[in-house]
């Protein structure tokens, strides 16, 4: 009886083991199971953002060629119905990629714009195009101002270091020009004011480069505000008949005709596009893309463009259909054969 009995205990014993050892071996495989899941998650992300990648430098090449050897008119690129727009127009490339050109010309300049007079009146015309009441233009307007300026002496309702301090932002403010355009959300108060920020920001209507010329004929209907006299009805329906083609040249309707004195008020208008183009790319249903500046220099021997600055941006989730849009033609779609020479000529 006692060999039985002892026999008896064994088994419960190895039993005992087995189920152990089955259930070690069952966490073992979760495990297995979960890193392996996890590694093909990454994997197909990574493949994700190589496709991406490739598609918008595929885009990019597109766009180079088109900006060297197409030739500029009053509208954008080429002449026509068929002319590309640089007003910040959503092409469409190929059914994944969507582009903006942007002439710097048909943006607010921040650091071409004076600290006082006329340039503080066109910042807070164009703040108040998202709807911002009088006392947060002059507040927002005041601290951009202090951001840009040399010295620490504080506007009625600006910031200077000791607030960015008080903040929790010490060294944030820089009191020098703008970098980038996305350096607005540095400047204090800038960056909780979330009208400024959404599916229409800001960024998309101004530039930190030293220019004192706007171009009306390649700007949105926020910078036309900001730029001039209009009220916010009147720019868009100028700037719907531009991109109709209804009015190529909106310029004379902007300033009523005072336009050509170079002693007149009206001296910084200019009615072309200028050298350097503001470039966006994105993918369809993508929260990213990039910005590039690019500065157009067919004098240059090796370098008919020049990239000045790429900068990765989050974008906001677009309800419209890219099928939508109109493609981006291709270069040779916007020259006549034989009539002109190219923009530049390429050495490849």
């Amino acid at each position: 009886m006692k060999r039985a009995s002892s026999r008896s205990r064994q088994g419960g014993y190895i039993l005992a083991l087995n189920i152990a050892v089955l259930a070690m071996m069952m966490v073992g495989a979760a495990y297995m199971g979960q890193r392996m899941s996890l590694a093909r998650q990454l994997a197909q992300a990574e493949q994700a953002r190589v496709n991406a990648e490739y598609q918008l430098e595929s885009a990019r090449a597109r766009v180079m060629m088109l900006l060297a050897t197409v030739p500029r008119s009053f509208i954008g690129l080429g002449e026509g119905n068929g002319a590309v727009m640089l007003d910040g127009q959503p092409y469409r490339i190929g059914n994944d990629v969507e582009v903006t050109l942007q002439d710097v010309r048909g943006q607010v300049s921040l650091n071409g714009l004076p600290l006082s007079g006329q340039g503080r009146v066109r910042l807070e015309r164009l703040l108040a195009t998202y709807g911002l009441d009088t006392p947060e233009t002059s507040r927002l307007t005041d601290t951009l101002l202090d951001y840009r300026d040399p010295d620490d002496l504080r506007r009625l309702n600006g910031a200077e270091k000791e607030d960015y301090v008080r903040a929790g932002l010490p060294g944030q403010i820089r009191n020098g020009d703008l970098l980038t355009t996305e350096e607005l959300a540095r400047v204090y108060g800038w960056a909780e004011n979330k009208k400024l920020w959404g599916d229409d920001p800001i960024t998309q209507h101004v530039n930190v480069q030293h220019l004192m010329a706007f171009n009306p004929n390649t700007a949105g209907w926020r910078a036309l505000v900001a730029m001039s006299d209009l009220t916010e009805d009147m720019a868009r329906n100028l700037v719907k008949s531009r991109r109709s083609a209804q009015v190529a040249n909106i310029a004379s309707l902007v300033y009523g005709g005072e336009l050509g004195d170079p002693f007149g008020p009206r001296s910084y208008v200019t009615q072309f596009p200028g050298s350097m183009v503001v470039v966006t790319l994105r993918l369809v249903n993508a929260p990213w893309g990039y910005r590039m500046l690019v500065d157009h220099t067919p004098d240059m021997e090796n370098a008919p463009w020049r990239i000045e600055s790429v900068t990765r941006i989050a974008f906001p989730k677009k309800d419209e259909e890219t099928s939508q849009l109109r493609e981006l033609p291709e270069w040779s779609q916007l020259r006549e054969p034989g009539t002109r020479q190219l923009q530049v000529q390429l050495p490849f």
